[in-house]
């Protein structure tokens, strides 16, 4: 039949025309027929009614253009239900009749409520909230994510505060997590926790489905941990041996304070071990074996024998860092006959290269004050290269002294025979002692300033600095810095009697 739209159909069977048998052949075969179509309006108040057609009941495809998308049927194979399958007839959406499950993309009838099929490398559920942010996610890999998009685990669970509950619907009800290995022997773990009346945690092993008992258990209001028990009374109770550091086997503690026995049976309290240090542990060693500790720690006085041989005082380990014969102590011991005369000895011993070194850190060092105001301040009298009396406050120096800089509040003497004792950057720089004569000598020149500051350039007297008088080259100048005569003076001469001279 040569398809007419409505328009065409008009023009046949208007007034006047005389359609033939074949236009209304046509007509009658544009229209649906109930019976041949199965396509119905029954009544008013009823619904369209269609009849499933052919061996998958189909109800509806559909086109764009002459192209099949999609079709409706009541039955996907054998399995009676609403189906929407592809142009391929491949089950897209499955609603099962008899028990209302749903099958997403599944080649076989739904044996869940909503039951999915994986479709190439796509993941198999999302859920999104109005963000767009990932709630829920079962990904190609069959794991699930909470909170995340991207799980790496069978259960990931991200958020602000993840937490994972295992509630029971009644007090007998236990919640548990089981762990187990992938054979047909069932061995593994159960953490479960138990209810009124028990109210306890437990870890409890499990062989063939059969419990190999309760290894670890926890108690809700106490807190008390047993292991071995399930009934612990203290915050650990251990119901077998505990094997310490080094495999020592422990079955009972012991408050004896006198330590007499040896056994590696039982380990003191605390009371036992004081008990025993305040009382009995004395710290000279043995004969054969000193006393060791790691770190100790005194909460009273150290006194460690006086005497000034090796085995007085305090000695440091011999050679550290594999050292060669090298030895620090500190000693306190009498010198003489007299026991109103003792010394303090700080020592090392071997070489040149083994030192003893303040370090105070931001702070200073004080010899007869507590107060030291500088690196080392001394409050009395400092004799170097010597060991006679200096006097109070005094610095006695035998022998060659340098400095970079020298500060003296009182007086400074030279207690030494005629000689140059001051030398100034070298020999040829310095004050001396002839006899009868006191000399300065100077490689070069000789300049008296006043005011101004140092400056490093010859015979100048530095910024806001006044030459008062200049002795170069046997030439003195009085006010200049380069004398051309015996004797030059810039400015006016004053002669006897007040006579002011000019020029000659």
């Amino acid at each position: 039949m040569v398809q007419k739209d409505r328009c065409d159909l008009k023009k046949i069977f208007k007034t006047g025309a005389k359609p033939s048998q074949q236009d209304f052949a046509d007509f009658i075969d544009s229209t649906l027929n109930i019976k041949e179509d199965g396509i119905e309006k029954p009544g008013k108040d009823t619904p369209l009614k269609i009849t499933a057609q052919g061996k998958d009941e189909k109800l509806l495809d559909f086109y764009a253009g002459d192209t099949k998308t999609w079709s409706i049927n009541q039955k996907s194979g054998d399995k009676p239900g609403l189906n929407i399958s592809n142009s391929s007839g491949d089950s897209k959406l499955f609603i099962d009749s008899s028990n209302g499950n749903v099958g997403l993309s599944i080649d076989h009838q739904p044996t869940a409520k909503l039951h999915i099929q994986q479709t190439g490398n796509e993941d198999a559920l999302r859920i999104d909230d109005e963000l767009k942010d990932t709630i829920f996610l079962i990904n190609k890999d069959g794991n699930v994510g909470i909170g995340t998009s991207c799980p790496d685990a069978k259960l990931e669970i991200k958020g602000n505060q993840p937490v994972l509950k295992i509630w029971g619907q009644g007090d007998n009800d236990n919640a548990t997590i089981q762990l187990r290995e992938s054979t047909a022997a069932n061995w593994g773990f159960d953490l479960k926790y138990i209810g009124n009346p028990d109210n306890k945690f437990y870890i409890e092993s499990y062989s063939d489905c059969v419990s190999k008992g309760k290894h670890l258990t926890i108690v809700r209001e106490s807190g008390n941990v047993g292991i071995g028990t399930t009934c612990p009374d203290a915050k650990l109770e251990v119901n077998g041996n505990l094997k310490l550091c080094y495999g020592v086997a422990v079955n009972a503690f012991s408050c004896d304070g006198t330590l007499e026995g040896c056994s590696d049976l039982a380990i003191p309290t605390e009371k036992a071990i004081k008990t025993y240090a305040d009382t009995k542990a004395l710290l000279n060693g043995s004969p054969s074996e000193d006393f060791s500790a790691k770190n100790l720690t005194v909460n009273g006085v150290i006194k460690p024998s006086a005497g000034n041989k090796k085995n007085n005082g305090i000695l440091f380990t011999k050679e550290p860092d594999y050292g060669s014969k090298d030895a620090a102590w500190i000693r306190y011991y009498r010198c003489g006959n007299s026991g109103e005369n003792t010394t303090l000895e700080i020592g090392t011993s071997n070489d040149c290269d083994d030192h003893i070194a303040l370090m105070p850190g931001k702070g200073n060092v004080g010899i007869g004050t507590t107060n030291p105001r500088a690196k080392l301040s001394i409050n009395g009298g400092l004799h170097v290269g010597g060991d006679c009396d200096p006097g109070d406050k005094n610095l006695l120096v035998d022998g060659r002294t340098t400095t970079k800089e020298l500060s003296v509040s009182g007086s400074l003497s030279f207690d030494t025979p005629t000689r140059q004792i001051i030398n100034m950057c070298n020999n040829n720089y310095g004050i001396g002692i002839q006899d009868g004569t006191q000399y300065f000598r100077t490689d070069n020149n000789f300049a008296w300033y006043k005011g101004g500051t140092h400056d490093n350039n010859e015979l100048n007297p530095g910024t806001d600095g006044i030459v008062q008088m200049v002795i170069k080259d046997c030439h003195v100048g009085i006010g200049t810095i380069d004398p051309g005569a015996k004797l030059e003076v810039k400015g006016n001469l004053k002669l006897l009697k007040g006579v002011a001279v000019n020029e000659f």
